[in-house]
């Protein structure tokens, strides 16, 4: 057999990078697997940074009375990323929340006296009646402050998400007057961020007018924010104090307090506390004197006749014999 010399015999060689790359990404995939929550915790720790940083830049703006639909926005959407993100984390909810309370404001809604006062004698109904954009924020910012809570009760200790549920309650009047101050009241004002410091006081004001606990209602009327923010006058203090006592069913004392705030102009406070009057005599079964009342103030109060109309009906239903000057019948038909 020929044997050719010179030539050496050949072995193919085998490459291992295919198997050094599989080994390199089963290694990675390994490690982010084991270490899956911390890096998850690291992009949550970005975004909460983030969204703080937003927040800092919306609160800027609230105080310096400029506040802008695009910081709003990005706040928001922020917010949803990190809910996203983070479904499980109560954080999300809160900042969720935060978001409402921001386009609560950013529609125009303003924590004044004159709006305090209208709410606090007519509820929330009639004003949300009027513009209706308000409710589905304000129920968002409820619903959502409300699961964050749901998550981890622990966020109590948070007053910022304390407070935009108790504005929820205000606005529901779903608690006794008992659990309403009492929320309020476990809220530490001083530890609230400031963009709630003049809405807290405002809600507690109004919540404490609404459910009648007189007490709470003078321990807010005497705090600095009340007047320096809010600007509440003496006046308008007296008639919230005269609507929570009316509410306490302390007749006399209400009596007391309204009787102060009028004046010559038939304003909003001038005609409620007539109005107010003749409830309190038709509950202290004196109906002659509400309607008496009732048919001297009707041509003063064109904007409040429907109002007066509705009581003096009322009145006359428990009443029969009473006889009035005022048309009821007329009022009814239009």
């Amino acid at each position: 057999m020929l044997y050719q010399s010179g030539l050496k015999s050949y072995k193919k060689k085998t490459s291992y990078k295919p198997y050094i790359f599989s080994a390199l990404l089963l290694l990675i995939g390994g490690t982010g697997f084991f270490f899956r929550q911390d890096i998850k915790n690291l992009f949550a720790g970005d975004r909460k940074i983030l969204l703080e940083k937003e927040r800092k830049n919306v609160q800027q703006q609230i105080h310096s009375g400029n506040l802008e639909e695009g910081s709003v926005k990005n706040f928001q959407s922020a917010a949803k990323d990190y809910v996203g993100a983070n479904p499980t984390d109560e954080l999300g909810y809160f900042y969720n929340a935060l978001g409402n309370y921001y386009s609560f404001l950013l529609n125009g809604f303003s924590f004044d006296s004159g709006t305090l006062v209208k709410l606090a004698y007519s509820g929330f109904n009639d004003f949300l009646k009027e513009d209706g954009s308000y409710l589905p924020i304000l129920e968002e910012m409820y619903r959502n402050a409300l699961r964050a809570k749901a998550i981890d009760p622990a966020i109590a200790e948070n007053p910022d998400n304390e407070t935009m549920i108790a504005f929820g309650e205000t606005i529901k009047q779903h608690l006794s007057r008992k659990s309403l101050t009492a929320l309020l009241n476990s809220i530490a004002y001083d530890k609230i961020s400031p963009e709630f410091k003049i809405g807290y006081t405002w809600i507690a004001i109004l919540g404490a007018s609404l459910s009648g606990d007189t007490e709470f209602l003078k321990r807010n009327l005497a705090s600095p924010e009340s007047s320096s923010s809010i600007l509440l006058t003496d006046r308008e203090a007296h008639f919230l104090t005269g609507l929570s006592e009316f509410r306490a069913g302390q007749y006399v004392s209400s009596l007391n307090y309204i009787r102060k705030v009028r004046n010559e102009n038939e304003d909003f406070i001038t005609t409620g506390s007539w109005i107010l009057e003749a409830k309190i005599f038709r509950l202290q079964n004196l109906h002659p004197k509400s309607i008496a009342i009732l048919e001297e103030l009707y041509p003063k109060a064109e904007d409040r006749r429907e109002e007066i109309i509705k009581l003096a009906r009322e009145i006359i239903e428990e009443r029969p014999t009473l006889k009035t000057k005022l048309n009821l019948e007329l009022e009814s038909d239009q």
